[in-house]
This record gives structure tokens, C-alpha cells and sequence, in this order.
């Protein structure tokens, strides 16, 4: 008699997904476990370098990765479909196409925007949370530049070249450093005679009290340092009242004009879309316990963003990349001990560090304490971010792309 095999459905082909998967691949044979990843495209986006497309220092397909080539070797099974609900006393989870039954659950479908219900900021900004939106945001850049090259009249380029981006994390400060490269040094010398540099204005708008909040002080003030002599206008403590087609309200009513905003100020985690109740933080992320299952089902486990547990410092863990993946590489060893029968390992997270990219050889990075800066930082952060693509053929056209991107000015082709 033929053992039926464990059914194991993931949820999410990011960094959680994809990372539970390969722990699952470690932990059993795969003649045990049947294994069903469900993800709403074929390929897993690196998102920590959309920055990178949206200013032309990497072409939009170095940052994907085939799902289907990462597990064409292993008896697993991609289902490209949007999730529907989840009935977690049937064990069945329902997606555009079909039903698919299991026996354990992993959720980690990661994170959208949050506009924290600003007005007008979801109608008038771009984003940068999918591929899409970083090709979207690339070609806003090319064309405000073509149609600026256009205008004869100065105050109108001016209104026309006039950028902000509002959030001062990570995602925005990455942003706004490779925007100031893409606009001072590539589009200066593309644009020579028809813009002057004068008509730009980029700004990076953040309400907390300083950029890059998690950061160490030190990090903080360089990374603040590096982004005014850039060009950068930093404003900080000023919060967004109101998104304008042509201009940014502030809380105390001045109104800034600009033409183009790219909102990066928060995210809030994907539906879980149980068909019952289950329990969640103030940030909409479902609680779990230590190791990483919701409350009455043993059977289902949640990951990364959209998952809230309690870290060392009594606060949520934070919704990163390196959490998802370390919370992934954990998930398939406790799963060999729930099919075992045995107690479950909690989870426990140590930060890494922080890194951030300023531009082309300027970072900001934290690793265990150890605080680094400049060229060598960004250094560290490449290699870094190179060492979590899955495959080997992708590190070795991302440093190839880096290679050219050193050397060369950014691609300014329209997609």
C-alpha cells in the first residue's frame, strides 16, 4: 500500500515562500511531502533592488527569478493564481482556478502600500512595491525629462523636473540617492544645453524626526550628509496632509509644488482572507506564537509581513526581508517535528544589521555592531544582496549588470 504523501501548501513566492520551500527540500524526501507553492506571478522578485530598475542601473528582468527553474528539479508544484479564501477547518485553501487541500499551510504574501488613508496620496503617487511600478516610475523619469527638454520656459520645466519622495526609510532613501544620480549625472549629460541642473528639485519628505529611524545615530548622519551634498532636499518632521495632482499639502497647511510624488512612507500586510476569525495587531498583521502558528491551528503557519510576533525588545518584528527569509529557513525543520510528533522549536530573531544604498559608491551599513560607510559599504551591500538571489546564473548576470552600471552612465531606454 502506497503512503499518501503530506500535502504542504505555500502561499507567497517571496522571500518566506521560497525560503520555506528550501528548508522543506533540506528537511525531507521528497518522496514524503507533496509540496504546492501558489504565488499570482511565475517569478520571485528581489525587491530590495527595484530602486536599481527604477533609475536604470539594472535591466527589470535581473531582479525576477523563474519559479518554475528554481523547482523543475524537485517534485514541487507552482500554482500561478490569486489567492480567494482560506478555510482553515476544511484545510482548503480556494484560488482563482482551483481548491487546493492540504495538510499544512505556510502564508507569507508579503506587504502593499500604506497611504494611511492620506488624501489624494493614492491617486496622485507612484509606488514602488512590484516590478511594474519600478518600470512605471523609470519611464516617468525618461519622459518628464524628454518633455522638459521641450519647454523653453523656465518656471514651467521647473514645475515639470520638481520630484519628492515621501518616507524616509530604507526604500525611500534608496530611492531618492539613485534619482539623484540618474538626474545629476546620467540626464546632465544626455540633457546638456537643454536642462539645466538648476531645474531640478528632489525631494525626500519623512515626518519621523530623522531618516533611516532604525539606523544606528552615527549611519543616520552620514547617510543625511551624503544625500544634501547630493542635492537631496531633506525634510524631516514634516508630515503629508494631502496629495495634490501638482503639489504636496503639509500639516501645517504650506503647500509645496511638485509634479511628481512617489509614496514610500509604509506598508501594511496583504489579506490573510481566512473564512474565520482570527486575531490581529494594529497594523493588520495576524498574530502568531514563537513558533510562527495562529492561534487554534497547529497546522498553519505565517511568515514575514504579514505575520506579527513578538521580537526581544517586546515590539513586532520588523517587516524585512532578512526576518521572512530567516523565518522560512525555520518553518521546515518544525514541520519535520510536527509530522514527527514532536515539540516545536521557537523562533528567535537576531538582526543582521542595516544596510542602506546612497548612490553609486556610497552605503550605509551596520553588520553585528560593526559600523561601515562610503565605498566600502557599498561594497559590503552589493555583495550582500548578490549572496540572496537563489540561482548562481542570476548572481552572475546581476554582477555582470553592476560591472557595466560602474562604468557606464545609467540606460535612459523607455520601456
Amino acid at each position: 500500500m502506497v503512503k499518501e504523501k503530506k500535502k504542504i501548501v505555500i502561499l507567497g513566492g517571496g522571500f518566506g515562500g521560497l525560503y520555506s520551500y528550501k528548508s522543506l527540500q533540506k528537511e525531507f524526501n521528497c518522496k514524503d511531502i507533496s509540496v504546492t507553492i501558489v504565488n499570482r506571478t511565475n517569478y520571485f522578485l528581489f525587491t530590495p533592488l527595484l530602486h536599481e530598475v527604477a533609475t536604470g542601473s539594472i535591466a527589470h528582468h535581473q531582479v525576477v527569478e523563474s519559479i518554475r527553474q528554481l523547482i523543475y528539479k524537485s517534485s514541487a508544484k507552482l500554482h500561478v493564481a490569486e489567492v480567494l479564501s482560506i478555510d482553515c477547518d476544511k484545510q482548503i485553501v480556494k484560488t482563482s482556478i482551483a481548491e487546493l487541500p492540504y495538510d499544512v499551510l505556510i502564508m507569507s504574501m508579503g506587504a502593499t502600500t500604506n497611504f494611511f488613508n492620506t488624501p489624494g496620496a493614492q491617486e496622485n503617487s507612484l509606488v514602488l512595491k512590484d516590478l511594474s511600478d519600478a518600470i512605471k516610475l523609470r519611464n516617468r523619469f525618461i519622459d518628464a525629462f524628454e518633455k522638459a527638454s521641450e519647454i523653453r520656459d523656465k518656471d514651467e520645466r521647473r514645475q515639470l523636473l520638481s520630484f519628492a519622495i515621501v518616507g524616509g526609510g530604507a526604500t525611500g532613501v534608496e530611492l531618492v540617492a539613485e534619482a539623484a544620480d540618474l538626474f545629476r549625472k546620467t540626464f546632465s549629460k544626455y540633457y546638456e544645453g537643454l536642462i539645466d541642473s538648476s531645474d531640478v528639485s528632489l525631494y525626500l519628505i519623512n515626518r519621523d524626526h530623522d531618516i533611516l529611524t532604525p539606523f544606528h545615530a552615527t549611519l543616520r548622519k552620514k547617510a543625511l550628509k551624503t544625500l544634501r551634498k547630493m542635492g537631496v532636499y531633506v525634510m524631516i518632521n514634516t508630515a503629508v496632509k494631502e496629495v495634490r495632482k501638482d503639489s504636496l499639502v503639509f500639516i501645517n497647511d504650506t503647500v509645496l509644488p511638485v509634479s511628481h510624488v512617489v509614496w514610500t512612507a509604509g506598508v501594511k500586510p496583504n489579506p490573510s482572507f481566512f473564512t474565520h476569525e482570527a486575531q490581529y495587531d494594529a497594523g493588520g498583521r495576524v498574530v502568531v506564537d514563537s513558533t510562527l502558528r495562529i492561534a487554534n491551528y497547529d497546522n498553519v503557519f505565517i511568515l514575514g509581513d504579514m505575520a506579527s510576533m513578538q521580537g526581544p525588545n517586546g515590539k513586532s518584528l520588523p517587516m524585512l526581508a532578512q526576518v521572512a527569509e530567516k523565518q522560512g529557513l525555520h518553518t521546515g525543520g518544525n514541520i519535520k517535528r510536527l509530522f514527527a510528533g514532536k515539540k516545536l522549536l521557537p523562533f528567535v530573531y537576531e538582526s543582521q544589521g542595516e544596510l542602506a544604498s546612497l548612490g553609486r559608491w556610497h552605503a550605509v551599513a551596520n553588520l553585528k555592531g560593526i559600523l561601515f560607510y562610503g565605498a566600502f559599504a557599498w561594497i559590503i551591500w552589493r555583495v550582500i544582496y548578490l549572496s540572496k538571489f537563489i540561482s548562481g546564473s542570476k548572481r552572475l548576470k546581476i554582477t555582470n549588470d553592476w560591472i557595466v552600471d560602474a562604468f557606464y552612465p545609467r540606460d535612459i531606454t523607455r520601456s
